[in-house]
């Protein structure tokens, strides 16, 4: 049944008139007959009768008039809601990060774009980057950010910000007292490194490597506030983002001045080359990326 007949027939039923129904819905008399003439045949009813000069609903007619308003309630109502997700009032996004955007650069975003959109329904998950990549492939997450280049051809990666990796000590260690720091000089260190799959683990060892120093003794966690807390208890030595290292850290940690080490990588914003940009999203990038943009250094 044709909403346009349904509204017809109730601008008709309010005003008592073919000719005030036309006014209102900006059409001529013979068309409202028309409408009504079709909506009679369809239901094979009469809606309205002719008394003298009044024009009155029938039976059925009333019948269809309660009906006809829920039903343009309903529609009424579900164009109310799209228009909303698309003015972003409401909607859903699911954000995923790496370490390092996930625990030091994002949550201020987030926390802005909630204020902004408090109707938005919002997931956030932090893993390192391989979890991100499988889980925007599940179409568990919507966006990700992550500070390694995923190699699968579902998944489009755009740069967004440069990350600078350090390494750190607690400032009890005898490295944290040297102003110079060949790399071999870490080999036999004993390290607090990430769970296999972060990137930053990767790229650091893939630094050393090409130095020809191996982390042979290694504490593995997954968190990368754990190492933090685990290295400034004494125990090792670890990489880390700048992002990291805040300097009114309550935790006393130094850098380690490590010659040649310019570890600096980019932070990728990664979706599903199918997925579809909601206006939720379209909304979050334009609040997220100028933000991002503006940080220096930053990675997971």
């Amino acid at each position: 049944m044709d909403p346009k007949l349904l509204r017809t027939f109730l601008a008709v039923r309010r005003h008592g008139s073919f000719t005030e129904a036309a006014r209102e819905e900006f059409l001529t008399q013979p068309a409202v007959s028309r409408r009504i003439r079709q909506l009679e045949a369809e239901l094979g009813v009469r809606l309205f009768e002719q008394l003298g000069k009044s024009l009155h609903l029938t039976d059925a007619g009333r019948v269809l008039a309660s009906e006809a308003e829920r039903l343009l309630g309903s529609i009424e109502r579900s164009a109310e809601a799209v228009r909303a997700v698309r003015s972003v009032e409401h909607g859903s996004l699911r954000v995923g990060a790496s370490s390092t955007p996930g625990f030091y650069l994002l949550p201020r975003i987030m926390g802005g774009f909630h204020r902004r959109y408090p109707g938005v329904e919002l997931g956030y998950a932090v893993e390192n980057s391989l979890g991100i990549e499988e889980r925007i492939l599940r179409n568990e997450l919507d966006l990700g950010f992550v500070g390694a280049h995923l190699a699968h051809e579902d998944l489009r990666l755009e740069p967004v910000l440069e990350d600078e990796v350090v390494c750190f000590a607690p400032p009890s260690h005898p490295l944290a007292r040297r102003p110079r720091i060949d790399p071999k000089e870490l080999r036999g260190a004993l390290w607090v490194v990430r769970e296999k799959g972060s990137a930053t683990r990767r790229l650091v060892e893939s630094w050393l490597g090409k130095r020809g120093v191996r982390i042979e003794r290694a504490i593995e966690l997954g968190c990368p506030e754990a190492v933090k807390a685990l290295v400034a208890a004494g125990v090792g030595i670890s990489a880390i983002s700048v992002h990291g290292l805040p300097g009114r850290s309550r935790l006393r940690l130094v850098r380690l001045k490590v010659s040649g080490m310019r570890l600096r990588r980019p932070i990728y914003l990664v979706r599903h080359a199918d997925k579809h940009v909601s206006p939720v999203m379209e909304a979050f990038l334009k609040h997220a990326l100028p933000a991002l943009a503006a940080t220096a250094g930053g990675g997971s």
